[in-house]
């Protein structure tokens, strides 16, 4: 469905070019908004064509790997790596977003586990493109389960070591298939969103009262994030345990808060922004066992939350 989907919404948009190409540049003239309207018309004209030469170059890697399943990964990863690499400059491009890095010396060597801060539609692109692509350390992704409505995003992840999160389904299975991801790491790593979903004040206000029936203790710590959501520990718990050897990698991110939803891109705030990135790398060694885990996570989203 999606394939001659996308196909046809890009020859469309090629075709009707000369005509919502002026007409989105004047209604950036009536609107005062940073053209942003022209600027998302652009990226996603640019998305489109992106997707499919990445899904003709998905159906080569099929051709020319019959047999070979590490080749094939490896071709999947370059072709990953292009991909979100790609998606991302586009991104900067059309919308003016600058980009600064620190702790990226810390990325290497694997095995890690990568928590990340999920705070846009977009930023499933920054590790990718900032992480492997920069550092070549090639990740094991949990995504959720309606991303597969992208195309190269199902290809690629039923090719690689992806799992897309059924949320309907049950916690154990979940969080057995996420157990698989972690094992025999090698100097691979797994990338873990551990919010869940992103941020707004009901989903914060629904985290903490689910949070005062479990570990009410955890409580006014949760209360006093202004940016994140309490991790959901779960599926991080379940991959420290999995992988007890790996470290892990803390990812904060800023400036993407005006992409958590498609209408929150039409006001043209996140137009010129600066995407600031703080990687903070923590020994296998200095991370605690059993249920102190768990405070654990909780004080490093603090962190993050102070970093936004």
């Amino acid at each position: 469905m999606t394939i001659p989907t996308y196909f046809l919404l890009w020859v469309l948009l090629t075709v009707l070019a000369p005509l919502w190409i002026p007409g989105t540049f004047l209604v950036g003239i009536f609107r005062r908004c940073s053209f942003v309207i022209l600027r998302l018309m652009m990226f996603f004209w640019a998305y489109l064509a992106t997707e499919l030469v990445g899904l003709v170059a998905a159906a080569g890697i099929y051709l020319v790997t019959p047999g070979s399943v590490e080749r094939r990964e490896d071709l999947f990863f370059r072709l990953e790596c292009w991909w979100g690499n790609a998606m991302f400059e586009w991104l900067c491009l059309f919308l003016s977003l600058s980009t600064s890095i620190e702790g990226d010396d810390q990325i290497l060597p694997g095995p890690v586990l990568v928590f990340i801060r999920h705070a846009s539609i977009v930023d499933t692109l920054l590790p990718v493109a900032l992480i492997s692509r920069a550092k070549g350390l090639q990740l094991r992704y949990v995504f959720k389960r309606e991303l597969l409505i992208d195309p190269c995003l199902d290809v690629a992840g039923h090719a690689s070591h992806y799992y897309f999160i059924d949320r309907g389904g049950t916690t154990d299975d979940e969080l057995a298939n996420i157990r698989k991801l972690a094992e025999n790491l090698g100097e691979q790593g797994v990338l873990l969103y551990p919010e869940g979903t992103r941020f707004t004040e009901r989903k914060k206000r629904i985290a903490i009262e689910r949070l005062a029936k479990t570990h009410p203790e955890l409580v006014s710590l949760a209360e006093s994030f202004q940016h994140c959501l309490p991790p959901k520990p779960g599926a991080a718990l379940t991959l420290l345990e999995t992988a007890p050897d790996a470290d892990v990698l803390i990812v904060a991110h800023r400036g993407l808060e005006g992409m958590a939803e498609v209408t929150d891109l039409l006001s043209g705030a996140v137009v010129g922004q600066k995407v600031e990135l703080r990687i903070w790398r923590v020994n296998a060694a200095d991370i605690p066992r059993g249920e102190a885990r768990r405070r654990w996570l909780f004080d490093w989203w603090k962190r993050v939350d102070d970093f936004v």
